[in-house]
This record gives structure tokens, sequence and C-alpha cells, in this order.
């Protein structure tokens, strides 16, 4: 396994309770298994800027995908209090800079696997 995820973890699961991911009884909606898988397939077929920009919907039915870049944003940058999409934003020069957003795909995938991988310590709830 990725050494780089297999460090990500025990973050991960901290993220997860920060972000309001679990509630406070340690369990977590069962839909956050499909925003991760398809939140990985959308950065491939639609580029991360797009992808962040619809998770990022807060008018959207789905709220609880801000959870979920929450917990993203925690492993990237625990420091910074900016959303995602605008931190991604400020580090690609608006999106501009392939390299640096070649780099953002790779860490948000990365903790895409971790935090799927460390969801599985957590009790599911049915919707």
């Amino acid at each position: 396994m990725n050494k780089k995820v297999n460090q990500q973890i025990p973050k991960a699961l901290e993220a997860i309770k920060t972000s309001k991911m679990a509630n406070d009884d340690n369990i977590v909606d069962k839909e956050f298994k499909g925003y991760i898988a398809s939140m990985g397939a959308s950065i491939i077929q639609s580029g991360l800027i797009a992808t962040l920009a619809f998770y990022s919907n807060e008018q959207s039915q789905a709220k609880k995908r801000l959870n979920l870049l929450r917990a993203i944003m925690l492993l990237i940058d625990s420091t910074s209090d900016k959303e995602l999409l605008n931190y991604v934003l400020s580090n690609t020069n608006n999106g501009t800079n392939k390299i640096e957003i070649d780099k953002f795909e790779k860490n948000i995938s990365t903790s895409l696997v971790a935090l799927k991988l460390a969801l599985r310590t957590f009790k599911q709830k049915e919707l």
C-alpha cells in the first residue's frame, strides 16, 4: 500500500470526526462511501476545479458533501481556514498552474483513499 496513504490514515480518522462526517456516537452515514468514490471518478472525468465546484455547492440537496471537503482540507492543510475550492484556486493561480493542479489532484486522491480506508473503522448508518 502507498506509504503516503498509510501515513494519512490516522489523520483521516481524526478528520472524519472533526469534519462531522461521524456523529457523536462515531457513526457515519453510508452515503459518504459513495461521495468518496464518485469524487475520485469525477476528478478523472471532469477535472479537479470542476469537481470541487460541484461538491462545494451549498444549495445542493447533498450538503453532507461539504463535510467531505472539510475532511480533505484537514488532511491537506489543517492550519488553513479556507474552503477546499478557494484553497486550491489560491494556490494554483486561479487554476492556471497545471503543475500545481496535478499536485493537488494527487494529494486529494491520496486523501480520498485514506478517508475511504478510515471509514471502515466506523459503524455505518443506513439512510
